[in-house]
């Protein structure tokens, strides 16, 4: 859920989580990162709801983190392309993961 609350805090960090702390909006943008821009292809990977994709990815174009791009000419499918903007997200998402594999790499086999 985003929380709108943060957004007008004053530490960068709250403001951050405010706009892109949702983990689907997170996941959803290390896909396309990492060069899973197709909606099919993203909501079967990530097992996430079309409805909660379709919204996350309009937020994320909102926010000038990913463009939407038509796949071909005359095309209604469309690609989800990192910006320069989401790309400068990509070092602190790696490092985000890379935490979680070293803290958290058997919690799928703990539940």
């Amino acid at each position: 859920m985003i929380r709108s609350d943060m957004r007008n805090r004053d530490c960068p960090l709250a403001r951050t989580m405010g706009e892109i702390g949702d983990g689907w909006m997170l996941l959803t943008l290390w896909a396309a990162l990492n060069g899973v821009t197709r909606f099919e292809t993203m909501q079967e990977r990530m097992g996430v709801a079309r409805n909660i994709l379709s919204d996350r990815l309009k937020r994320l174009v909102a926010q000038g983190l990913l463009d939407r791009r038509p796949i071909s000419s005359g095309s209604r499918r469309c690609e989800y392309v990192p910006t320069e903007l989401a790309h400068e997200l990509r070092e602190p998402l790696a490092a985000f993961r890379a935490w979680g594999e070293r803290h958290y790499k058997d919690a799928a086999t703990q539940s």
